[in-house]
């Protein structure tokens, strides 16, 4: 009996060392790579802490193979210039939000069309289900990109200098910068307001030069870039619009990778989106309450009401050929399902 014994536990120790030198001989015929991840947060946004703990988890998985380095404040331009960019391969990855990947895959601009969620959990039955299966058919790769994942980014709201809006028509006249997506713009015009597009590097001084009333974005980039000290006022929680930043990769980087290296960014990646979508919701409520201590006026609205005038946007999405009725009619029948 102790010989058996004996003998499966050094059958198992055996194993064990095999097992053990066989990932070893894995990492040690990995390539090391350095890969320059740009992203526009600043720094305290939840994005910018997500693309840290990626970047240490990337190289703990890969055994230490692969090294990220972060830059972020749009160090490498704004969401169509890193796109552009990683495309091409002058800079192997970025964190871009739907709206931006298409232009590259026009079904991406339906995740960011306004109004589609109920709430975050909603959100996200949609891009990691369905719409993930949808999209999955080498079309960005066929464009330089690969998507390795969505991360998070929130719901955006309505700052603004002027007036404390509670209502939709309250709207009507007002200066708002949005950026170039498309969706934003239809929705901000669909409630009355004149549009400019700002690069974001701009946005604070465009505020403060009052070269516009109002901006929006998700609650995180409002505080966090201190928005009070350009004279908005009111922050106005119209909720109008969810997408989340995506990882993506130069494709043929990412098909140079070994296995275990993809594997290594995939769970990584899963990691950091799962902490990156936990942080947003859990400070929203604690970015509220600072807001409101730095003298912003926060108003909550009536979605419905906001929701109701945005067939304009939808009309405009497809009028304009950024996206197919059919495309939205599928993309609606998704979010139906995930809502089930």
């Amino acid at each position: 009996m102790k010989r058996t014994l004996s003998a499966i536990l050094a059958f198992a120790l055996v194993c064990t060392l095999v097992l053990g030198c066989g990932q070893a001989f894995a990492f040690a015929d990995d390539k090391p790579v350095t890969i320059r991840l740009g992203n526009f947060n600043a720094n305290g946004e939840p994005g910018q802490a997500a693309s840290l703990k990626f970047a240490e988890l990337a190289n703990e998985y890969s055994g230490g193979t692969i090294t990220v380095e972060v830059h972020n404040n749009s160090e490498f331009g704004n969401a169509p210039e890193m796109a552009e960019q990683v495309s091409i391969g002058a800079i192997d990855a970025c964190l871009i939000c739907e709206a931006t990947l298409g232009e590259y895959d026009s079904r991406y601009h339906l995740v960011a069309m306004p109004y589609l969620y109920d709430d975050y959990a909603h959100a996200y039955r949609v891009v990691d289900g369905e719409f993930k299966e949808w999209v999955n058919d080498g079309t960005l790769e066929s464009k330089g990109i690969h998507n390795v994942g969505s991360w998070e980014y929130g719901f955006r709201s309505l700052t603004n200098s002027k007036v404390p809006v509670e209502h939709p028509d309250q709207i009507k006249g007002l200066l708002i910068r949005t950026p170039s997506e498309q969706q934003l713009i239809f929705c901000m015009e669909a409630l009355g307001a004149n549009v400019q597009q700002v690069a974001f590097s701009e946005l604070i001084p465009a505020l403060k030069q009052k070269t516009v009333d109002g901006q929006e974005n998700p609650i995180s980039t409002i505080y966090n870039n201190a928005l009070w000290e350009c004279e908005q006022k009111y922050l106005t929680l119209t909720r109008h619009e969810w997408e989340s930043m995506n990882l993506c990769i130069n494709n043929r980087l990412w098909e140079k990778l070994s296995d275990t290296q993809r594997e290594a960014i995939e769970k990584a990646s899963a990691e950091a989106s799962a902490f990156m979508r936990q942080t947003v919701q859990d400070s929203e409520a604690d970015y509220l309450e600072k807001l409101a201590a730095e003298g912003m006026q926060i108003i909550e609205v009536n979605i419905d009401e906001f929701r109701e005038n945005m067939q304009y946007a939808y009309d405009k999405m497809v009028s304009t050929g950024a996206v197919t009725q059919e495309q939205v009619d599928r993309m609606m029948e998704i979010v139906e399902n995930a809502r089930q």
